[in-house]
């Protein structure tokens, strides 16, 4: 019974309801950006370490690699939803370009100061673009 009421709902909303789509894609998106935030935050907090620890380096790579690979893997057809996909997917691969600086900052600690402000900089754009999503997935 239940599988047949998922099916009938999956119909009527496929067929009468456009927006359906949209609402699922735009979970996915949210999901996937959600489900990286606190691996992202992490790495990202050990970067005052990266002259003890060089492997810092490595684990915000990996984090940052995760992240990118799943975005790529999203499924969207909504042009909008996949554009702001491509966008994150984009901001992702400049915030794992800043590796090469931490490993700058490893030998060179006044560099750190580098990798922090360009840090700040890529999540002040995050936070634009979750906006931009949130308001288009919400409708407003």
């Amino acid at each position: 019974m239940q599988l047949r009421s998922a099916v009938l709902v999956t119909l009527l909303c496929t067929a009468f309801l456009p927006g359906c789509d949209k609402v699922k894609q735009c979970n996915k998106l949210i999901d996937t950006i959600n489900a990286h935030t606190p691996k992202m935050t992490a790495a990202t907090e050990k970067f005052g370490e990266i002259t003890t620890n060089p492997k810092v380096v490595e684990e915000y790579e990996g984090v940052v690699q995760g992240a990118i690979d799943e975005v790529k893997g999203l499924d969207l057809s909504d042009e909008k939803v996949s554009g702001f996909a491509t966008r994150y997917e984009e901001l992702l691969t400049e915030a794992k370009a800043i590796g090469t600086d931490m490993r700058a900052a490893a030998t060179d600690p006044t560099q750190l100061q580098t990798v922090v402000t360009k840090a700040d900089e890529i999540r002040k754009t995050e936070e634009t673009l979750v906006k931009e999503v949130n308001t288009y997935c919400s409708g407003s």
